[in-house]
């Protein structure tokens, strides 16, 4: 079959067929590395990875607590706002009801005088009829009428 090539075989350019195992396989420059070599390598980069990791768990946990900031601010803003209005609303009602009062009590003290005006004005006519008719001033205004 044309075109045909086992898996894991790449075939470059130049007709060279290059295995997973020599393309993967750790590159060797230079001279060969030792035990202590590839642990302190290896060790690096679990620490890299590591610190890495640790700083982005650090930024993860200050954008949620940025945003649970943020929204703690916003529910105070809007718990202000209702009690604002809440403020309000009582304000307004209590005025309405403190207004009620003293016009009731306005038309009661009015009525209270207006009473005592006509009744200081019956006991007057009263005071006068009785006074006109003890003494003989009445006779003389009948007669005069």
């Amino acid at each position: 079959m044309r075109g045909w090539r086992p898996v894991g075989v790449a075939v470059h350019s130049g007709g060279e067929e290059e295995t997973m195992e020599q393309k993967n396989g750790p590159s060797r420059q230079g001279e060969d590395h030792g035990v202590l070599a590839t642990s302190v390598e290896s060790a690096a980069q679990a620490t890299e990875k590591t610190l890495l990791a640790w700083f982005g768990l650090c930024r993860d946990v200050r954008a949620e607590l940025a945003q649970r900031a943020v929204g703690v601010i916003e529910w105070v803003e809007g718990a202000q706002q209702g009690a604002t209005r809440i403020a309000r609303s009582l304000v307004q009602r209590v005025d309405e009801v403190t207004v009620a009062w003293i016009d009731a009590n306005e038309r009661m003290a009015l009525g209270v005088v207006r009473a005592l005006g006509t009744t200081g004005q019956g006991a007057t006519a009263l005071a006068s009829h009785a006074a006109a008719s003890l003494t003989s001033t009445r006779r003389e205004t009948v007669a005069q009428a």
